[in-house]
Formats: structure tokens, sequence, C-alpha cells
């Protein structure tokens, strides 16, 4: 057996043994992806829910009959009121709407209140259309045309993504920075204890005095690492297909299925997924490996992973906004962690291609060998490892 088998086996056994790990590895992702994919859209479409059922008082001066009549079967509740904008402001009603100098003016907390003040807007807008489009349609008959001039065509969109795509959601792009971001999780509660931890409670310097070769117990703490951050990541997608039912049976309303989607993934893109998450968990846990070692303490360690986790996290964070208006070019799934978060987007959404793919995995393959030299240079450099 190599020792760099014993070495994980070490680890693994010493980081079982920690509960608090455990329950950051294994049960918090499952708690934390349902609540951070679904969460917001499940509260918002209750919240829309809610609002479209519920009446809403509306402040209104000098309109006309006509729209007054359309307020009841709109759930709104007309209040006269003198002074609109001061009525909206003390919050006796929830919006205003005023007929003055030929035009509507609607007064709301857009600003203050932005859900709730758009969800009455839209409503009173609503009202309008209706009255416009009733105004329209008699002042056309009454000089003898068809109201139907003016919808002389009709215009329907077809969503051509592959069912995978369209199932993701408005949500979807959000999956891959989840994912990457419990892998580091994972990666760095064994990693920092197996490395700097060590430092600290004086036990690496008879770990290197055994006759292992540097390499294997850098390989050795790397494959610790990267088997929690593979369970840390599994955990997620295991909340993330959980929680989807879950509160797609207790949503209401057709924003949460637009925002939500429906995540599911097909066998060979589970594979394709699966490879992809464990060559970026082994560069991520190379690369916490090689600082984990130039830090002298626990602590000092967790100064030096928090920039790390910024310059990783901030590039995620831009393309979960930007990715569809990247051009694909091949060069960028050669870009450390850009390409993974691609990656992982596009099989996800069932449009990754081969070329790209095998891109992603030789240019990580590279990257993982880089940061595991530098984590094996970190172990034989004695500046590093008895630094003061």
């Amino acid at each position: 057996m190599k020792a760099w088998y014993y070495v994980a086996l070490k680890e693994i056994v010493s980081t079982w043994r920690d509960k608090r790990t455990i329950r950051n590895v294994l049960v918090l992702p499952v708690l934390l992806m349902p609540l951070f994919m679904y969460g917001p859209a499940f509260l918002m479409s209750d919240i829309e829910s809610r609002t479209q059922a519920a009446v809403q008082k509306v402040g209104v001066r000098d309109l006309p009959p006509e729209v007054l009549e359309l307020f009841a079967p709109a759930n709104l509740e007309p209040v006269p009121v003198d002074d609109p904008r001061a009525a909206v402001e003390a919050e006796r009603v929830d919006a205003a709407l005023v007929w003055r100098d030929g035009r509507f003016v609607i007064y709301a907390m857009e600003g203050a209140k932005p859900v709730k003040a758009g969800l009455v807007v839209a409503k009173v807008r609503r009202v309008l259309d209706r009255y416009k489009d009733a105004l329209v349609a008699e002042r056309l008959r009454a000089v003898g045309l068809d109201p139907g001039v003016l919808a002389p065509f009709a215009v329907e969109v077809n969503d051509v993504s592959p069912p995978e795509a369209q199932g993701a959601g408005v949500l979807g792009g959000m999956i891959p920075y989840f994912l990457m971001l419990f892998i580091m999780m994972g990666a760095m509660a064994v990693v920092i204890d197996a490395t700097a931890g060590e430092k600290e409670k004086g036990t690496l310097e008879a770990l290197l005095a055994a006759p292992v070769a540097h390499l294997e117990l850098a390989t050795g703490k790397m494959f610790a690492g990267l088997v929690f951050a593979v369970v840390t990541s599994i955990s997620g997608l295991a909340g993330l297909l959980l929680g989807g039912a879950l509160f797609r049976s207790l949503a209401r309303g057709a924003t949460f299925e637009a925002m939500s989607g429906s995540f599911s993934l097909s066998p060979m893109s589970t594979l394709l997924l699966f490879v992809t998450a464990v060559l970026y968990a082994a560069f991520i846990t190379a690369l916490l490996v090689a600082v984990g070692m130039y830090a002298r303490s626990y602590k000092e360690a967790q100064t030096y992973v928090s920039p790390l986790y910024m310059v990783l996290v901030v590039p995620l964070l831009v393309l979960m906004f930007a990715s569809d208006f990247l051009s694909q070019n091949l060069w960028l799934y050669a870009l450390p962690v850009f390409n993974v978060y691609l990656a992982i987007d596009q099989i996800i959404k069932a449009q990754i291609g081969s070329a790209a793919l095998i891109v992603t995995w030789i240019s990580s393959l590279f990257y993982v060998a880089a940061a595991t030299y530098w984590a094996s240079r970190n172990f034989s450099d004695e500046g590093v490892l008895f630094r003061n």
C-alpha cells in the first residue's frame, strides 16, 4: 500500500472525529443549497400571489368613472384623497392615481418598498391598459373602423434551448457558483487543519521524520481534502434536488417556476459534471495545501485563505451574470476557475461542446499538477516549514 494512502486515511479519520467539520461538510450543504437556490424564488412567488389575491387601497383623484369601475375586478379599492403624494408617504394608501393635464399620474414608494410598490403599480397599470383598450376600441367603432386593425399580427416566442437549459430557470446560473463554493468549503475544513494545524500542534515534525516522500505527504493530505470537497458538493446537489421538490410542492404562482426551473440531469451530464467538479476540487485542494503549509498557524492560514477565497469568488460572481454575453472562445475554457464555471453551467444546460470540455479538463489537469508541485515544494523547503 502506498504511503500517501495512510496519510490520507489518517487525515480522513481525524476529520471524521470532529463533529463540527462533519456538520459543515454533510449537513449544511443539504440545508443551505435549497435555501440559496429556491428560497428567494419561493418568497418572491409567495409575495406576488398574496399581493394579487389581496385588495390594495389606491388613492384616487379626478379619475373618470369608467376607470373606477375597473378597480374592483383588479382587487383594488379606490380611496378619494386630496393630496395623493402625502397619502402615499403617510402609507394611508398603497399607491395613488390622479388624472391631471391629460395624463394619468401614479404615486408609489418604488424606491423605499420596491417589491410591494412594484406589484401594486403593475395592478394599476393593468387597469389603465384595460381602460385604454376599451377607449380606443370605442373611438374606432365611432368612425366605422374595426378595433382589430390595431392588432394586424400576433407575436409568438419559442424557446429553442435544450430542455435541460429551459429547466434550469433564471437562477440556474447560480448552481455552478454554489457547487464551487461548497467544494472550497469542504476542502478548506480539512486541509488547513492537516497543514497549518499540524504545524501549530507540533506534530508535523514527526510526520516529516517518517520514511515518506514529501510528494506522497502532499498527495495524501490533498486526497483527504479532495474526499471531503467531493462529499460536500454531492451533499449540495442532494440538497438541490430534495429542496427543489419540497419548495415546488409548497410554491404558489408561476414566478417560482420561471425563476427556479426544474433542475434535472441525465446520467451522461451527471458523469461529466462529476469529472469536472473532481478536477476543480483537486486544484483547489492542492492550492490550499500549498498555502496551508506556508502558514505558521491555523489562524495565519485563515488570513491567507480569505483573500484566496475572494480571488476565486469574484470572477464567479461576474460570470454568474455575464456568461450569457461572452463569446464562447476556446481560450476561455483554459482559464483557471473561469473554465470550470463555464463548463458546469453548460453541462447543466446540455450545451457543452466536446472541444470546450476537453480544453477544460486538460487545462484543469495542468493546474492540478502545478498546484501539486507547489505544495510538494513547500513540504521540502525548510524555509517554509520552519520559518519564524
